[in-house]
C-alpha cells in the first residue's frame, strides 16, 4: 500500500499528452488557448470620438471661453457607422458621436455640455487642449501584438477581445474524453424503484457531472452490474472513443471485485493499487499506452473524494491548466487530531467571517457511505498521519468543484 503522495507522484508521471484542436470561437468559453494569439488589426482600427459632442480645429477654439465663445459653424455629422468624409476647414465643426469617425482636418472634439447651438451656429465655451476626447487608430495596441497567451482560460473578456479582431477560430487544449462505468448487480438506475435488496445508483450521475464540471466530455456511460463478461466488454468499448476510463466499484477484495483483472485483460498495467488513506483505500490506478484507467471504491462518498484528489487535476491538466489543486485558507474553528494509520480526505464546511478567513469546521459524518457528508461541505482537507490541528490554526482546504 502506498501513500497519498507517493500515489498522485505516479499519476502525474503517466499524466499522457494533451491534445490540440481548433475550435469555434463562439464555443470556446471556458476552453483554454493552446498558442499564443497576435492581433491582426490595430485597436482603435480608426480614430474616433470618446464623446458625444463637435469634432473642431484646435486653432478655432484655442481660446474659447464662456466670456468669449468660438463661434464655428456646423457643416455635418459623423455618426457611429457613418462617417463624415468632407475635411474641416478654418472655422467649421461637424457633429460627432461616442465611436463616430474622426473627420479629416479636425483635431479636437469638444462634448456637448461646454458648447450652445443655435442653428448653424455652435458657439465652443471652453476646450482644454489639442487632441482632446480622441481615441486615435491603435492607441490601445497595434497589428501584430500579442492579446493573448497560450494557456489562458478563455472567459466572457477574451472571447470579446478575439470577435473585436474578426477571429472567428482558435486553438485550444481539447477535453479529455471520458467514460465512467458503474459495478453493482445492487444497483437500479437512480429514476426506477427499487426492490428492498437493491439501491439506486448515484455514483454513475454523480461521476459525470464531476467530469463535465472538471472540464472533461462524457463519452459514454453505463452499469456493468458485477459480469466479469460485461465489464471486459465495457473496457474495450470505451478504449475505442475515450482517454480515460472511470469505474465505480469492484476494486476490492471481494468475490464480484473484477475490475482489475478486466482491466488486465484489456492490456492495461497496473501502477498502484490500494492507498493509505481514508476514505478511498482500494484506489486502483492503471494505464496503456495515452488512455488511463481510474478504478474508484463503490461507497458514494469514497469515489467523489478520489475523483476530487486525483482525477479532477488530470482532466484539468489535459484541458490545458496547471497539474494542481486550487485550495483556501481558512482558520479551524474547532480542533482536528487524525488518530488513524493512514491520511484522511476530511470533509469540511467552509463559513465567510467577514474580512478575516473562513471559518473551518469539520463535518461530524465522516462515513464514506454518508452523501451528507459531501453534500454538506464545502471542500476538505488532507489530514497527514498523526496531524494534531489546535483550535484558530491557518489551514489549507480544497473546495469542492
Amino acid at each position: 500500500m502506498i501513500t497519498v503522495s507517493e500515489a498522485q507522484e505516479i499519476v502525474q508521471k503517466n499524466l499522457p499528452p494533451r491534445q490540440v484542436e481548433t475550435a469555434a470561437l463562439a464555443g470556446s468559453a471556458g476552453k483554454i488557448l493552446a498558442a499564443n494569439i497576435a492581433a491582426l488589426e490595430p485597436s482603435p482600427r480608426y480614430t474616433n470620438s470618446a464623446m458625444d459632442g463637435f469634432a473642431v480645429r484646435w486653432e478655432d477654439v484655442r481660446h474659447a471661453s464662456a466670456a468669449q465663445p468660438a463661434r464655428l459653424t456646423i457643416v455635418g455629422e459623423s455618426q457611429a457607422g457613418i462617417p463624415f468624409w468632407e475635411a474641416l476647414q478654418p472655422g467649421q465643426a461637424a457633429r460627432i458621436s461616442t465611436g463616430a469617425m474622426l473627420c479629416a482636418g479636425a483635431d479636437a472634439v469638444v462634448p456637448v455640455e461646454e458648447t450652445e447651438v443655435d442653428g448653424a451656429v455652435l458657439r465652443v465655451l471652453k476646450a482644454e487642449k489639442q487632441h482632446q476626447h480622441i481615441r486615435f487608430a491603435g492607441e490601445e495596441f497595434a497589428a501584430g501584438a500579442a492579446l493573448l497567451e497560450a494557456g489562458t482560460l478563455l472567459r466572457a473578456a477574451q472571447v470579446a477581445l478575439l470577435a473585436s479582431q474578426g477571429i472567428a477560430e482558435v486553438p485550444i487544449y481539447r477535453p479529455p474524453a471520458v467514460s465512467v462505468m458503474v459495478t453493482g448487480s445492487e444497483l437500479v438506475p437512480y429514476d426506477a424503484a427499487p426492490q428492498p435488496w437493491q439501491i439506486r445508483d448515484s455514483n454513475g450521475i454523480m461521476l459525470r457531472c464531476a467530469v463535465e464540471s472538471s472540464g472533461g466530455v462524457v463519452r459514454s456511460s453505463g452499469q456493468v452490474g458485477d459480469d466479469y463478461q460485461r465489464t471486459v466488454a465495457a473496457v474495450r468499448q470505451a478504449l475505442t472513443d475515450s482517454q480515460i476510463i472511470i469505474f465505480s466499484g469492484g476494486v476490492s477484495v471481494g468475490p464480484h471485485d473484477l475490475v482489475k483483472a478486466a482491466a488486465g485483460e484489456c492490456g492495461f498495467e497496473t501502477l498502484f493499487w490500494r492507498v493509505r488513506q481514508r476514505p478511498g483505500k482500494p484506489l486502483f490506478f492503471a494505464r496503456r499506452g495515452e488512455s488511463l484507467f481510474f478504478g474508484l471504491p463503490g461507497n458514494p462518498v469514497s469515489a467523489l473524494m478520489c475523483y476530487l484528489y486525483y482525477i479532477h487535476p488530470v482532466i484539468r491538466h489535459l484541458c490545458g491548466a496547471a497539474f494542481t489543486h486550487h485550495t483556501v485558507s481558512g482558520r479551524l474553528a474547532q480542533p482536528i487530531r487524525n488518530p488513524l494509520s493512514r491520511a484522511q480526505l476530511f470533509r469540511v464546511s467552509l463559513t465567510p467571517a467577514g474580512a478575516a478567513l473562513p471559518e473551518v469546521r469539520p463535518l461530524s459524518k465522516q462515513a464514506s457511505h454518508m452523501l451528507t457528508s459531501v453534500s454538506d461541505a464545502g471542500g476538505f482537507m488532507l489530514l497527514d498521519v498523526g496531524a494534531d490541528l489546535a483550535d484558530g490554526e491557518m489551514v489549507e482546504v480544497y473546495p469542492f468543484i
